[in-house]
């Protein structure tokens, strides 16, 4: 008896767009690609294999992403993503009590002077990492870090317990950067809510801005931009207020903040509100005098520069972004925010047709941080980007850099 045939990826697209009521030109609108893309998909003349598309398709359809990469990929794909040790590991780390030594009365006595600057030690080490996109390295030294802290805070005295408080916001906030750069947006937002209750139990506003930061990027990772500009709109409120003579650890805060406030604004075409916000952080970061990189935010003058940029790109204005881009030195910042200004040079560059100068870009940006470029979910719909654009034309090189950023 013959098996039955299995239902196409493009069989499946264009019945659930139906069925929501969607026509192609809606469908493109809301993924922002062209008609001629989701046509082309629907007939299965363009394959997607990349799990960051499967899933902005099945979010637009409104059906769980698992049924549409397990249409592609096979039913383990989804399970495959989600287990790399590094991410799984710090997962475990966020699930359940955040102390359950102390639940079952296996506690500990009152640290001493050298293991709160081992804590502290390893906190920064934390900060490091992140920046320089080493999450191999960094998801184990979470898993370790976050409970001694937890552990520590709640067997402390008071002066001890308001540092190892502050010290586990902050690792909760570098928990949740991580976890946003590799797609888990659900225990990222665990992690940033986790930042905001130590921040605000160890009497810090500022550590309880900072996690409100790492919720709003939970909330944009998600695509719950409405939330993420809500908290976002809350923290840039004060803005006004705020002067050189104010703590520079809130300045940079309140200017981050902002920055993400513009690119979410630019992402809605806002070019008016975009530019607002990009102006407020024009003037914190004036107030700063210079770069600086508190509670890991690197804002300054030159990542309001780097936010110009990003700006442009989201608003399609891909020659102004080439030119601003041109103008920034941005060899001071990490690794990290060094390959995230080239990434939005290379979807301008894309944007013009500049195919092959794109993936020279990328392959740039690789070499300066390789597992932040293969971690974005941007880079890999930029190469499906690339690929669509080049259609029959072969882009040399375009096809490994595509297969060393999808793990395989």
């Amino acid at each position: 008896m013959p098996s039955e045939r299995r239902t196409t990826l493009g069989e499946q697209v264009q019945q659930l767009r139906r069925e929501k009521g969607l026509t192609q030109k809606g469908l493109a609108d809301i993924l922002k690609h062209s008609v001629s893309w989701v046509s082309q998909v629907e007939r299965d003349e363009l394959p997607v294999t990349d799990t960051a598309m499967l899933q902005r398709l099945a979010a637009a359809l409104g059906v769980p992403a698992k049924q549409l990469v397990e249409v592609v990929l096979g039913p383990e794909a989804g399970d495959e993503e989600r287990q790399r040790p590094y991410v799984e590991v710090l997962r475990l780390a966020l699930a359940g009590h955040p102390a359950p030594q102390t639940v079952v009365g296996d506690t500990i006595g009152p640290p001493n002077r050298e293991v709160l600057d081992n804590l502290v030690s390893q906190t920064a080490r934390a900060w490091e990492l992140v920046h320089e996109a080493a999450y191999e390295d960094l998801g184990p030294l979470l898993a370790e870090l976050i409970p001694r802290l937890e552990l520590v805070s709640r067997v402390s005295a008071r002066r001890q317990q308001r540092q190892a408080l502050a010290l586990a916001s902050d690792a909760y906030q570098v928990a949740a950067a991580m976890l946003v750069k590799v797609g888990d947006n659900g225990a990222g937002w665990i992690a940033a809510d986790r930042a905001i209750s130590a921040g605000d139990r160890s009497g810090d506003r500022s550590l309880v801005m900072a996690g409100q930061l790492r919720m709003a990027h939970t909330f944009v990772g998600a695509d719950e931009r409405k939330l993420a500009k809500h908290v976002l709109r809350q923290a840039v409120g004060g803005a006004r207020f705020l002067t050189a003579a104010d703590d520079p650890g809130l300045v940079s805060l309140t200017g981050a903040c902002a920055l993400l406030l513009a690119v979410l604004e630019a992402r809605e075409g806002d070019g008016r509100e975009a530019a607002r916000h990009m102006n407020v952080a024009e003037t914190l970061a004036a107030h700063l005098g210079g770069d600086r990189n508190d509670y890991g935010t690197e804002f300054g003058p030159t990542n309001v520069a780097v936010h110009s940029v990003h700006v442009a790109v989201e608003l399609g204005n891909a020659a102004d972004a080439i030119e601003r881009a041109a103008e920034v030195d941005a060899s001071g910042l990490s690794s990290e925010r060094q390959a995230r200004l080239l990434v939005d040079v290379a979807r301008a560059q894309s944007q013009r047709r500049q195919l092959s100068k794109a993936l020279s870009t990328l392959e740039e940006a690789e070499r300066i941080a390789p597992q932040e470029v293969r971690e974005l979910r941007v880079v890999r719909e930029l190469v499906s980007d690339l690929e669509h654009f080049a259609g029959r034309r072969r882009i040399p090189g375009l096809s490994f850099f595509r297969q060393r950023i999808t793990h395989s």
